[in-house]
């Protein structure tokens, strides 16, 4: 029975994003990363034992572009294989948005924080003081990443949960795989905490 993970937040957070959701597990082992938005980037060795590696937003598309070895299986919130839009991806997000993001970000980052933040679903106070070159990485991750041929490897694997009203058409466009939409937008982790603790414990319990 796998009883850990290894987590990864979305742009824009840190590591204290899944402290709600994991509350509800705490019978489980966990290595979560921390991309160093707002301080020291943290990256933990994968787990020795058997599993899940769990991802929202951009930290799915982080999670497809590693090699994940001993994963039993990916469990992804408000995820994406990919994210900008391309002619055979529609419903992605527009390059030029991210564009001017990171061309804003560089005279005022607290704003563009807060006005993603707001746009996702939040209002809480940032976590710390940005961190202006991590975040522009990100971003450019964001703009250039395309893991769908990983995302198809993963096949029966790949567990995932996005919002209804997510405004990030990348995300209401799922993946291949079958998974679960639920009423919320785009912070399925923090809004809904136990139903996505809840989920994730379906496949630590019951995995393919």
């Amino acid at each position: 029975m796998t009883r850990a993970l290894y987590l990864v937040h979305g742009w824009g957070f840190d590591a204290s994003f899944w402290a709600a959701m994991l509350a509800h597990l705490p019978d489980v082992s966990t290595q979560i990363v921390d991309c160093g938005y707002f301080g020291s980037e943290h990256r933990p060795p994968l787990p020795q034992t058997p599993y899940l590696a769990v991802g929202h937003s951009a930290g799915s598309l982080a999670l497809l572009g590693q090699d994940l070895s001993g994963c039993e299986g990916v469990v992804f919130f408000n995820g994406f294989p990919r994210f900008t839009a391309a002619p055979d991806f529609p419903d992605g997000t527009p390059e030029r948005v991210l564009i001017r993001m990171r061309a804003r970000l560089k005279r005022d980052p607290a704003g563009v924080l807060h006005d993603f933040r707001a746009f996702c679903g939040t209002d809480a106070p940032l976590p710390g003081t940005p961190d202006v070159d991590a975040l522009a990485q990100g971003l450019e991750e964001l703009q250039s990443l395309d893991c769908r041929s990983q995302a198809a490897n993963w096949k029966n694997k790949l567990y995932w949960m996005t919002g209804t009203d997510d405004p990030f058409g990348a995300a209401k466009a799922g993946f291949a795989t079958p998974g679960e939409r639920v009423e919320g937008k785009h912070l399925l982790p923090l809004t809904h905490p136990e139903f996505c603790a809840n989920f994730v414990r379906r496949w630590l319990d019951d995995p393919r």
